[in-house]
């Protein structure tokens, strides 16, 4: 009896320990990996950002590394966001929208096109000819609604 019960709250531990887990990675869903990156992004820790985007996106990440030198993000140690949207396009593709506070008083509206691998979120800033086609349609889609 003892050790039934020992193994029934080994498993409730262990399940409890995953599941935090799984609610402190940003991949879990469109509307947090979105968050996390802007974050990361907007605050100039591009090697973070990078792990929230897809492997394609890089490049684009490297670029604003490199436009944007560290002493510009003094002092800017957090954004804000409100309004995130999603906008579920397919299991796999969701479009994301939300209002950015810049840490200079500066606001933004951002649409981020988001997809899913392996089971995990990740923005996805680079496409193909015929995705950027597509990804503006869905864009003006969601800055209409």
């Amino acid at each position: 009896m003892k050790k039934s019960l020992f193994f029934l709250l080994g498993i409730t531990l262990l399940l409890t320990a995953v599941s935090c887990d799984s609610a402190k990675d940003p991949h879990h869903s469109p509307k947090s990996i979105t968050k996390a990156f802007a974050e990361s992004l907007y605050t100039g820790h591009f090697d973070e950002a990078k792990k929230y985007a897809t492997p394609e996106s890089i490049p684009v990440i490297n670029f604003f590394q490199h436009a944007f030198p560290p002493e510009h993000f003094e002092g800017c140690d957090h954004i804000t966001m409100e309004e995130i949207s999603v906008k579920q396009l397919t299991d796999s593709t969701a479009l994301c929208k939300c209002i950015i506070h810049l840490c200079n008083g500066k606001n933004g509206n951002e649409v981020t096109k988001v997809i899913k691998r392996d089971g995990k979120w990740y923005v996805n800033l680079r496409q193909g000819e015929d995705e950027k086609k597509k990804a503006e349609q869905e864009q003006m889609m969601v800055v209409n609604n």
